[in-house]
């Protein structure tokens, strides 16, 4: 009994960070730039657990209830408009059409058109030894992407993390696995006189675009869920606990997406995240 009541308090630590995002093609972007955390903190003995949010790293780390997502454009974010990436480090924009195609593409220049942001996380615990550590999820028990999931916007949104800088392991989620009616639906992007297909995404390479794979996968795979018993088989990160990692956070509308048409001109939708932290080697919940 002694150790089901241990596995079950450090296991259920509902780490709940919440990312209010809102956002309008061709209109004004907005965001509340906060993230939330209401912390439940794991217990046993002289053991303790919690996840901890702050808004800047290194010495300045503060722990706080509502830690503001400090944005790091290097240009006002302002307007949320098409972009394509396969890397969330190369965007590229077409900044004109050739009979409602798009065919001619430039590099995204200062980061404009799409929102980037950075929070910083610390799993702080008591009582563990230095190898262990704590494998961090989505949580979607409590409705993942809040209100509007199937909102138009977010049909064509992504969402990309990286992780303490590591930008050759983004994270890039789909945020709706829903599709716009299909006359609000088309594949409108051309390189070298062929269409992409709604699976793939522009990669930036030498000043030239090409058609690969979209990389984006559905958030489900590292979202947990508190009503079934199982593990979401992708981690986003295993954090050594103490230690401070970075957040950038990236929100933009996948240009190439079938759904990111002038039908989502002027929406809005609310982007909702929650985080869930289990002890690596902890197998229930």
């Amino acid at each position: 009994m002694k150790h089901a009541f241990r596995t079950w308090f450090l296991s259920v630590t509902t780490l709940a960070a919440i990312l209010a995002l809102a956002a309008a093609t061709y209109a004004w972007f907005t965001s509340n730039r906060a993230v939330e955390t209401s912390t439940a903190t794991a217990r046993t003995g002289e053991e303790t657990l919690t996840l901890q949010l702050s808004s800047s790293g290194g010495g300045a780390f503060r722990d706080m209830p509502t830690a503001a997502i400090t944005q790091v454009n290097r240009t006002s974010a302002t307007r949320l408009m098409p972009v394509s990436t396969s890397d969330l480090v190369n965007f590229v924009y077409a900044p004109s059409t050739v009979a409602d195609q798009a065919v001619h593409f430039e590099k995204v220049e200062n980061e404009a058109y799409y929102y980037h942001g950075r929070i910083y996380l610390r799993a702080s615990g008591e009582g563990f030894s230095g190898s262990q550590v704590m494998n961090l999820y989505l949580d979607q028990s409590e409705g993942l992407l809040g209100k509007n999931v199937d909102g138009r916007l977010l049909n064509a949104a992504r969402l990309g993390l990286v992780f303490d800088g590591d930008t050759a392991n983004p994270i890039i989620l789909r945020l709706s696995e829903s599709s716009n009616p299909s006359n609000m639906r088309r594949n409108n992007t051309v390189v070298n006189g062929v269409a992409l297909t709604g699976s793939q995404v522009l990669r930036y390479r030498n000043g030239s675009v090409s058609a690969v794979s979209d990389p984006s996968v559905p958030i489900a795979d590292y979202a947990m869920d508190t009503a079934s018993s199982g593990v979401p088989s992708k981690t986003l990160l295993a954090m050594q606990i103490g230690k401070i990692y970075s957040l950038d956070i990236y929100f933009y509308l996948e240009g190439c997406d079938p759904d990111c048409t002038d039908s989502v001109s002027y929406n809005t939708a609310d982007l909702h995240l929650s985080f869930y932290g289990m002890l690596a080697g902890e197998g229930s919940r």
